[in-house]
């Protein structure tokens, strides 16, 4: 017959390795956990950027543009004159007969006012698309930060039930062992207080989890609370070369708020350009007709103000002044942009060194490994109360910073997706946003 002390033993022992089989079951090779995770995200980013009302009502800013830009290349509209003169008119009175009266005027553009114009709303046009592109850009981080954000509360979530499970088990067999005199009450009311204090951090996980499910489901744009997101995907950790992602090779001219200032630039010098022409006024052209009784006449006229006094100096010179500012305002984000890439560079750098020495000396298993011996120490008697409970805080501390260090590192790559210009889906070619 077994004594309770060795059932108490064998149960507590199949208990601690039951629930590291199951997390061996549910661990996934690494590049196939990162391969599902990366379709997962991408399944739900394709749905908020066609279903995000947010998303499309900042992509209407194009068709906004694309208004001006068939605005400003439209001509000057010719005016019709018809006048008619009758009220007292006779053969015998003062004013004679009747008069008809009909002119016809156009304004012509002597100076090119209106391709120069056009030019000018053209650059608008390629900014408005910049500018959604850079939207794009920044919406997709936010995205896959909460996403993120959303996956790694789960794994705590996670950690927590696993290990809550156990701690059930073993407040039975603690109480069991209690009441048999084997050990006091004092130890079972630790223990049970060490459960409440889990329970407590799992609850808070929980509520955090709920607050980033809310803000991610705003960002898709998905309001159906039936439908269940994702949240048994893994935090894996692959390091940059397996990712295929390489930090030395940035082109900031794909940063589409750049390429926007770059347009910016060149809208202002148009604009310059514009304002000079626009000092050389309109040319008004017509000609008129006029019936009086049997008689005829016809004729032709011409008329242009004179710039004498208002030559537009004004506007050419605060265009000058804006164009400068542009200029010095994309200098000043390049300079930006490097230091932010520079940075980015080396927090990826530093947490995946981090995350490779723990990979080389096994850290996740060795902590289970520590975390199961004690367990099963305290069990026969070999480790007593405080460094069992000090054994159990450690393994969860470890874990949850493991976890925290995986999601600050993917976390850091993709802002440098997002510093890099990498991060964005929609074209700044004006060719694309033409045929929508």
């Amino acid at each position: 017959m077994l004594t309770y002390q060795k059932k108490f033993i064998i149960i507590t022992i199949l208990s601690v390795f039951s629930i590291c089989n199951n997390d061996r079951k549910n661990e996934l090779d690494p590049r196939l956990a990162v391969k599902i995770f990366n379709n997962e995200l991408q399944k739900w980013e394709d749905y908020a950027t066609k279903n995000n009302p947010l998303y499309l009502k900042e992509k209407k800013n194009i068709g906004k543009a694309r208004g001006d830009l068939i605005t400003s290349s439209l001509y000057y509209n010719p005016v019709i004159g018809l006048q008619q003169q009758f009220i007292g008119a006779s053969r015998n009175s003062g004013p004679g007969l009747p008069e008809t009266y009909a002119t016809y005027e156009q304004t012509i553009d002597i100076s090119g006012v209106i391709n120069q114009r056009k030019k000018v709303a053209m650059s608008d046009f390629q900014m408005s698309i910049a500018n959604f592109s850079d939207f794009d850009r920044i919406f997709r981080l936010r995205l896959r930060q909460n996403f993120l954000n959303y996956i790694f509360l789960s794994e705590l979530m996670k950690m927590q039930e696993s290990f809550l499970s156990s701690y059930n088990d073993l407040i039975e067999l603690t109480k069991f062992r209690a009441e048999k005199g084997d050990i006091s009450f004092l130890e079972y009311d630790r223990i049970e207080l060490q459960k409440i204090n889990l329970e407590r951090e799992y609850k808070s996980i929980k509520f955090q989890r709920n607050h980033a499910e809310k803000q991610l489901r705003i960002l898709i744009g998905h309001t159906n609370l039936n439908e269940v997101l994702p949240s048994e995907l893994s935090l894996v950790f692959q390091s940059t070369e397996e990712l295929g992602i390489r930090l030395d090779r940035v082109n900031i001219e794909n940063r589409p708020d750049l390429y926007a200032m770059k347009i910016q630039e060149t809208r202002e010098r148009d604009n310059i350009e514009l304002k000079k022409r626009q000092a050389t006024p309109a040319l008004r052209l017509g000609g008129e007709v006029m019936q009086k009784g049997q008689e005829s006449y016809s004729g032709v006229f011409a008329s242009i103000p004179l710039p004498v006094f208002d030559r537009n100096q004004g506007e050419i010179w605060k265009a000058e002044e804006t164009y400068r500012y542009s200029q010095m305002n994309t200098e000043a984000k390049v300079n930006e942009i490097s230091l932010e890439i520079q940075t980015l560079v080396r927090e990826i750098t530093d947490r995946e060194k981090q995350l490779l020495e723990y990979r080389k000396i096994g850290l996740i298993n060795k902590n289970k490994d520590v975390q199961e011996k004690t367990r099963l120490g305290y069990v026969r008697g070999a480790f007593n109360l405080v460094t069992f409970i000090e054994s159990e805080k450690n393994y969860l501390e470890v874990l949850k910073k493991y976890y925290e260090l995986v999601f600050l590192y993917y976390n850091a790559i993709e802002e440098f997706k997002f510093g890099s210009g990498s991060l964005n889906n929609y074209g700044l070619g004006i060719k694309g946003a033409l045929n929508e």
